[in-house]
């Protein structure tokens, strides 16, 4: 939910981590429904020449160090279905159905064909080469990104979108359950608790969401639901919401590590010494399941 742009290594891509990759590079000259696309529908790119042709060039660098260049590019697509086959599509599909339809079968997936606008990468950095997974799927609020391309294609009734996420114990190349995504929906069937909504103030782009207050939880949980039994376990950190909400405070399904402010460190610093008895550290430490159990929870 950073990027707007859904992205993959093509056949020409040299060095872009095909012996760590779920799947091969994507050959664009067995798909009889690609094409580059030309310089006056660039959607985010900038008409560029690339071997030799006129393309439309789109690069991302991210503050991890990992970055990555490709050109734009348009095929029918679909997400989902069975992981090593397959499945037949004649052309776009249109579901323009405003009811709830269940559609777990996995061949049911070419239903929701469209056309998608990607980039067809060319060379990659960093995370990019060595991640499992093979490219970025855009899903920021931007009309490239894959669920808005996916909506106003008419492949999905609603402009909505959901992630489910669940970690597993290790990765395997073949592929790795890392939760799930609903596209025109929620699917409650996943949650374990009610849902809880907070309002994004931004109108394309990042998710960016306001925070009111920061709060430590004595004890522990693996679960953000707080109860009213739980009050008297939490802990205020002193900041108002000016410094709280300095910047954005985005939401991004895609980075590796949560980013405070500066200033909520000494606030979090004190309040996680009186609550566990030790100073917090980035050092490597040895702890017990339990013990990692009863770590205070950060509550925003």
């Amino acid at each position: 939910t950073g990027s707007g742009v859904t992205a993959f290594p093509c056949h020409e891509c040299k060095g872009c981590g095909d012996s760590y990759h779920t799947d091969k590079y994507f050959k664009e000259s067995k798909s009889k429904t690609f094409r580059p696309l030309e310089c006056n529908e660039c959607a985010r790119g900038t008409c560029r020449t690339m071997g030799g042709s006129k393309k439309c060039r789109i690069s991302m660098s991210y503050a991890e160090g990992s970055s990555w260049s490709a050109y734009e590019a348009m095929d029918l697509c679909y997400a989902g279905g069975p992981h090593d086959v397959a499945l037949s599509v004649d052309g776009p599909m249109t579901n323009t159905e405003n009811i709830v339809i269940d559609h777990i079968n996995p061949v049911d997936a070419s239903q929701f064909a469209f056309e998608l606008a990607f980039g067809c990468q060319v060379s990659i950095t960093g995370l990019f080469i060595t991640q499992l997974a093979d490219g970025i799927m855009g899903m920021e609020n931007e009309k490239t990104a894959f669920w808005k391309q996916m909506h106003l294609k008419n492949a999905i009734p609603r402009p909505e979108f959901s992630l489910c996420f669940s970690r597993s114990n290790k990765a395997e190349r073949d592929g790795t359950g890392a939760g799930a995504m609903t596209l025109g929906g929620v699917d409650p069937r996943l949650h374990m608790s009610p849902m809880v909504f907070a309002k994004n103030v931004k109108a394309s782009g990042f998710y960016a969401v306001h925070l009111k207050a920061v709060y430590l939880r004595d004890g522990g949980g693996l679960s953000a639901q707080t109860t009213q039994d739980d009050m008297g376990k939490m802990h205020k950190l002193g900041l108002s919401e000016a410094q709280l909400n300095r910047g954005n405070v985005i939401v991004d399904s895609g980075t590796t590590d949560t980013y405070f402010s500066s200033a909520l460190a000494g606030p979090f610093n004190q309040v996680w010494k009186e609550l566990t008895g030790t100073t917090y550290s980035h050092d490597p430490v040895s702890l017990t399941a339990e013990q990692i159990g009863a770590l205070p929870t950060i509550i925003l």
